[in-house]
């Protein structure tokens, strides 16, 4: 479960500490809900009471030097496939639907690794049509060959302490 991954990871239920290992903005928890068949990945309200969290990880509330933006998107063309990007258009320059909806700016994310940095990875289940982000970079699959695909680092976050 992304919630007992790394150090920075607090199982689910319990709050991020605001401290964390640069100087910056305040970091709020990035909680990744499931409801048996769909992911969300918000650092906002839960999406709905069949949701349940999975775990969480800290991310920028502003903008410091090195971050960029990660917003929080529907797909187009896929019923309830909630997913993070970098990109301010919702990946529409890349998708052939071109009709991915923005719902809001989660947070700011490290561009690049460094000292108290963990990546996080954007996963994709091609079965249920749902993105997750995972602290692992084989984005839990189990076992290994499973039908889990990992996208790409969509940035590194802050590990407290």
């Amino acid at each position: 479960m992304l919630g007992t991954l790394a150090a920075a990871v607090v199982a689910a239920g319990a709050g991020v500490a605001p401290a964390h290992a640069e100087a910056g903005p305040p970091a709020v928890p990035l909680v990744r809900y499931f409801d048996g068949l769909k992911h969300y990945v918000t650092s906002g309200a839960r999406p709905g009471p069949k949701y349940r969290e999975e775990g969480r990880v800290p991310i920028l509330t502003g903008e410091v030097p090195g971050t960029r933006a990660i917003y929080g998107c529907f797909a187009g063309n896929v019923r309830r496939d909630q997913f993070l990007t970098g990109a301010t258009d919702c990946e529409n320059s890349v998708s052939s639907s071109k009709n991915n909806t923005f719902i809001r700016r989660e947070g700011f994310l490290y561009k690049s690794p460094g000292p108290g940095r963990r990546p996080l990875y954007r996963c994709y289940v091609p079965h249920t049509k749902s993105h997750f982000v995972s602290v692992r970079s084989d984005c839990e699959s189990n076992p290994p060959t499973s039908k889990v695909n990992t996208e790409f680092i969509l940035g590194y976050f802050p590990v407290a302490g």
